[in-house]
């Protein structure tokens, strides 16, 4: 019973320790690294001679170029037909708005010449109403003279009674030209005073601001001309911005590259050279043989075991140094990364098997070479074969 105990004991320890054994003779990781897939950003056909799988992407980024020949160019032809004519409401309100630039500076220099001159008429009615009330007060001084001695010879009974009436007719008649010459005096300079304030009364009592009127008009012409030359040349800036935006769309549709980083290495052509292709359709995938992992399959158990960030210690077939890594993501058997995600599988992977992601941290020739696929042992050193038993006999 004891011999049959530890042979089951030898036949358990083997099957938990099987895939552990195999990893150490077989070598079955890899070396792998993420697969980038590089898509179509317009609709058009794949260029005649892009980068082949193996060739690494130069200081440009260009991974493959896509034309569109066949491209409706109308919406940059709209774009620049609302230029041409926003550019003409520009020309056309500027020419307007000069034009009543020069209507305003002409009823400007009108009215100037109209209020001197009201002012210089005014001011000479002043001046001959003055003198005509001067002249008219001398006069007042000798009619009154004369009146008075026509009077006193007529009560004298040395001259005639009606002479001595008109004399006194005279007078009264002189005294209301007086009073009248007074009064256009008064109203001559409550209109010069008037006219100081920029109001022209005219001798009946009407306004004579008719220049000023007009250039006040003028003026309102002028801002509103002013307005509209500003909003076309908004409209016009608009115009520009769309239609720059419009090119640069026409030129990024009718041609662009596909870009990658550069020093990445293709790894495959999904569209051929010539084919048609829409947006978001994958052209070409791409690897940076600079961020090297390794596909390492083991069992869940180990999988328990280790964390990310735990060391390995890594093998490359063909070489006999042992180089250094450390683990980058664990998966179990039920959700392991696939094909779609990374460049080679490891040769071990099969069903139940689960999945460890080591960071491979390669030289300039590792770089240079890119050693995708090739074979490698990985050890992980915290974890041994005793660990696994103890592990899964939850000891």
């Amino acid at each position: 019973m004891a011999w049959l105990g530890l042979a089951a004991l030898l036949a358990y320890a083997g099957w938990i320790g099987g895939p552990y054994l195999q990893s150490i003779i077989l070598r079955d990781a890899a070396v792998t690294t993420w697969i980038n897939i590089a898509t179509a950003p317009i609709a058009g056909f794949i260029e005649a001679d892009p980068l082949l799988p193996g060739a690494r992407v130069g200081a440009d980024g260009r991974l493959v170029r896509i034309d569109n020949p066949i491209l409706d160019g109308t919406p940059l032809a709209r774009a620049r037909e609302g230029v041409t004519a926003a550019e003409n409401r520009v020309a056309a309100a500027a020419t307007r708005y000069s034009l009543l630039t020069q209507i305003v500076a002409a009823r400007a220099d009108a009215e100037a010449r109209y209020a001197d001159a009201f002012v210089r008429d005014i001011d000479s009615t002043i001046a001959g109403l003055t003198s005509h009330a001067t002249l008219d007060q001398q006069r007042l001084a000798l009619e009154r003279l004369q009146s008075a001695r026509a009077v006193q010879l007529a009560r004298q009974g040395n001259g005639s009674q009606a002479v001595a009436d008109l004399a006194v007719s005279r007078v009264t008649d002189l005294q209301r030209e007086i009073n009248q010459t007074e009064t256009a005096l008064a109203r001559a300079s409550v209109r010069r005073r008037a006219a100081d304030h920029g109001v022209l009364l005219r001798d009946d009592g009407t306004e004579g601001g008719e220049p000023s009127r007009a250039l006040q008009a003028a003026r309102l012409d002028l801002a509103d001309a002013n307005t509209e030359l500003v909003a076309a040349r908004t409209a016009l800036a608009a115009a520009q911005a769309v239609a720059a935006a419009a090119a640069e769309t026409d030129r990024r549709e009718r041609s662009t590259v596909v870009a990658a980083p550069p020093g990445v290495m293709v790894w495959s052509l999904i569209t051929a050279p010539g084919a048609a292709v829409q947006p978001g359709n994958p052209v070409a995938s791409w690897v940076d043989c600079r961020d090297l992992l390794i596909d390492v399959p083991i069992s869940d158990v180990e999988i328990g075991l280790l964390r990310p960030g735990d060391p390995a210690n890594i093998v490359l077939e063909g070489e006999r140094a042992t180089r250094h890594g450390t683990v980058l993501l664990l998966r179990g058997a039920a959700a392991t990364i696939g094909a779609v995600d990374i460049a080679a599988i490891a040769k071990g992977r099969h069903a139940g098997i689960g999945q460890a992601l080591v960071q491979l941290h390669p030289d300039p020739a590792d770089v240079a070479a890119c050693p995708i696929g090739h074979a490698a042992y990985v050890d992980f050193p915290e974890v041994g074969l005793i660990d696994l038993i103890r592990a899964r006999l939850r000891l």
